[in-house]
């Protein structure tokens, strides 16, 4: 599936301090359990959006291209007068649903029991330090075992 440009829901919402506190495993199994969920809803929401752009009459990689050209002062556009159109009714819905799903990940994050602030310095320490990235990968390979009864 395309990523629609401009719209991914990476939640690395600013900059906070990186090494403000020490991440307890507790802190950190929420933050994994979080992460898990964030990412299954981006999933869906991406998938959401690009059936917007679609019932607009574009597809996301012409979306994608016209979007780029519209922000990029250097590139000219080569869309259609009807393709713009198009691009900017999709592109009105978009702004209008990715708000809807900014306050529902905000709302899955502080579920977890983590803090919007506390999940963006663990997704902030993940994304920097290997060793952390390690550490969430075993998280995950060791929710599939539960699943599926091996552990």
């Amino acid at each position: 599936m395309k990523k629609v440009f401009a719209f991914a829901l990476v939640f690395a919402l600013g900059t906070t301090a990186l090494f403000a506190q020490e991440v307890t495993d507790e802190q950190f199994d929420k933050f994994a359990k979080a992460f898990q969920t964030v990412q299954q809803e981006n999933n869906k929401a991406q998938m959401e959006m690009v059936a917007v752009i679609e019932e607009e009459g574009l597809t996301a990689e012409r979306f994608n291209t016209i979007h780029q050209a519209s922000i990029d002062l250097n590139t000219e556009s080569d869309a259609t007068a009807k393709e713009k159109k198009q691009h900017q009714a999709a592109l009105s819905k978009l702004e209008a649903k990715n708000e809807k799903l900014q306050a529902q990940m905000e709302e899955k994050i502080k579920a977890s029991g983590l803090s919007m602030e506390k999940y963006q310095e663990i997704f902030q320490l993940v994304q920097t330090d290997p060793e952390m990235q390690q550490k969430l990968m075993e998280r995950f390979q060791g929710q599939g075992q539960q699943g599926q009864g091996q552990k």
